[in-house]
């Protein structure tokens, strides 16, 4: 199981001490998404999907990054 310890995801036990949290595959992907873009900015890229596809792909494709990022560290 990771959970987040001082700031880092690290396999954790399964106790959890007062500095630790679970932080779920869901969480760890916001949590990475947001370091690159606020929920104003994704939605209006995903309002402008159309009129701006390369800015979508490349928002896109980094969503696609960040969740198998996630996957290898759950």
């Amino acid at each position: 199981m990771l959970v987040l310890k001082n700031g880092n995801y690290v396999m954790g036990e399964q106790e959890q001490t007062v500095c630790e949290t679970v932080i779920s595959y869901e969480a760890m992907v916001v949590s990475q998404i947001r370091q690159k873009y606020s929920l104003d900015e994704e939605l209006a890229i995903l309002r402008q999907r159309d009129s701006k596809p390369e800015e979508f792909s490349a928002y896109f494709n980094y969503c696609e990054a960040c969740k198998a990022r996630a996957k290898q560290e759950v």
